[in-house]
């Protein structure tokens, strides 16, 4: 049976063809990821930046809890 030919198929692209296409994906990425920045910017405070584990059961040297 035969395949129609899809030009959109990665295989069917030449190697620069398919940088470009990378390049494309990861500057829509970016673009994303730059809108998503300036509608909700990202708060840093000392709350965010604390560290889950140091809340975790208090250890023993022998690395087993209870």
């Amino acid at each position: 049976m035969a395949y129609a030919y899809d030009p959109s198929d990665p295989a069917n692209l030449s190697p620069d063809e398919r940088l470009a296409e990378v390049a494309t994906i990861l500057a829509q990425g970016v673009l994303r990821l730059r809108r998503t920045a300036a509608v909700s910017p990202v708060k840093t405070s000392v709350e965010s930046c604390v560290n889950r584990l140091d809340e975790s059961a208090v250890t023993r040297p022998d690395g087993h809890n209870g």
